[in-house]
């Protein structure tokens, strides 16, 4: 399964929103709540300091003689007389009712009234005309007794009207405040991890071909600068084992070079034919193994300039007119067909020489005497060099990029690492190289500049091959 078909989750700057868009309208809601909760308190407490207030300005109206007439003043009565029976005020003596606001509500009321009367608030249930039942309040002002009561139809009329305008104005004004919320969110944070983006492009540009490439730690948290930092610490440790490595191979291929050299000329002077010509054939491969070595120690030792322009023609012609001796002797034809709308690439022209030669020389090991090995320049960067050998197996054309892997039938004198090679240029230029069948029989290698014509399967081979470790 690739890493296209691979579901991942949505990006942390969507969730890490959602989520904190979703704990600011819970908080909204909560604060709604809390709000409304109040208002009906307060319209509860408005009851109840409207019924303390009548019933303390009856109570000053009262006479201090329990002998007395009780005469509560008529703009009193009538203020009670104007709410239609929904405000009564009833003062006893005793068990006497000696004066009220409307007699009639009081005979409806005194059904309910106990003869014991205890101070404080009270409900009393459903009663003719007040669907929504009174409350009252007792106060005792002996010897007098007073009860200020009031239907709840107001007070339910506005709960309920101050519920649902609540609730509906609550509603259209928080969902824009909680989709604001959302958006600022993923805006303030999609902000905020804009330096981890940053480091993560960074990353991506880490690699053998950028030795000393570090990730940036400006304007980074306090959270993640640790691990940033210990990433570059052990991205510092990797580049001094590769270029150890790689110092070493140079090292070890250049000290090879003068023994070999030695014993060549030693070759020379040997006058047994048969056991020189064994000698002499892996002194050739000995030495052909050791500049294969020092050509890739190179590619390795330095980073690469692959912005030069370069013509494909002239790297074509030098690699064939280096070979064509050694065609020459194998009886084996190279010829050379370009496109003649081949626009110069950017490259470079030395490493781009060094692998189509390996290229064209791998074909000469395999082609057969009287066949033709084809190199053929397209326009766009490609290079395919075709021959007519016996082909590549399905099962080996991902590995034969691998260094110091051979095919079933390997060449003589091969060391495997040539078409390595190739997959390391290659990679250098952010191109690719693999290996097809022809219809007619034999391989076509095709080499492509640029990461354009980089098929995706492709690029994987080419970098597993050049992951691989050298055996």
């Amino acid at each position: 399964m690739t890493a296209a078909q691979v579901r991942r989750p949505w990006s942390l700057t969507t969730r890490l929103g959602l989520r904190l868009g979703a704990v600011l309208m819970a908080a909204i809601m909560l604060a709604a709540g809390a709000i409304a909760w109040r208002a009906l308190a307060t319209v509860h407490e408005l009851d109840d300091q409207a019924l303390q207030s009548q019933a303390r300005l009856i109570v000053s109206k009262l006479p201090a003689d329990t002998a007395a007439p009780v005469s509560i003043p008529d703009d009193i009565v009538r203020s009670f007389r104007a709410s239609d029976g929904d405000n009564v005020f009833l003062v006893y003596r005793g068990d006497e009712l000696v004066s009220t606001s409307d007699p009639s509500a009081a005979a409806r009321i005194s059904a309910f009234m106990k003869v014991s009367r205890p101070s404080g608030f009270f409900l009393l249930p459903v009663v003719a005309g007040h669907e929504h039942g009174m409350i009252g309040l007792t106060v005792d002002a002996a010897p007098w007794q007073v009860v200020v009561m009031q239907g709840r139809e107001q007070s339910s009329v506005l709960l309920e009207s101050l519920t649902a305008n609540f609730i509906a104005g609550a509603f259209f004004l928080l969902l824009p405040i909680g989709l604001a919320a959302i958006v600022i969110a993923v805006i303030t944070l999609q902000r905020g991890l804009r330096p981890l983006r940053q480091v993560s492009a960074a990353a991506q540009l880490v690699g053998p071909s950028r030795p000393g490439a570090r990730l940036p730690t400006d304007n980074l948290p306090d959270e993640v600068f640790p691990l940033v930092q210990t990433v570059n610490d052990a991205l510092s440790r990797l580049d001094m084992a590769l270029l150890g490595q790689r110092r070493f191979m140079a090292d070890a291929a250049h000290a090879l070079r003068t023994p070999l050299a030695v014993l060549t000329a030693r070759l020379d002077m040997m006058e047994d034919q048969q056991e020189l010509d064994g000698l002499r054939h892996d002194a050739d491969r000995m030495s052909r193994l050791v500049g294969q070595l020092l050509r890739m120690a190179r590619l390795h030792s330095v980073e690469v300039d692959v912005s030069a322009p370069v013509s494909l023609h002239e790297v074509a012609v030098q690699a064939i007119t280096a070979l064509v001796p050694i065609g020459l002797r194998k009886g084996v034809e190279i010829t050379l067909t370009e496109n003649a709308a081949a626009r110069a690439m950017n490259g470079n022209h030395d490493m781009l020489a060094l692998a189509i030669t390996n290229l064209v020389e791998n074909a000469l090991a395999y082609a057969p005497r009287g066949s033709v090995v084809e190199v053929v320049v397209d326009d766009g960067g490609k290079i395919t060099v075709l021959d007519e050998g016996p082909g590549i197996a399905v099962e080996q054309r991902e590995r034969i990029f691998e260094r110091f892997v051979r095919g079933p039938q390997p060449a003589e004198g091969g060391a495997g690492l040539g078409l390595a090679i190739v997959a390391e240029v290659a990679l250098a230029h952010h191109g690719a190289v693999w290996v097809e069948a022809r219809p007619q029989g034999g391989s076509a290698f095709v080499f492509v500049l640029g990461t354009g014509a980089i098929e995706g399967a492709a690029k994987q081979d080419l970098e597993r091959a050049f992951r691989s470790p050298t055996r």
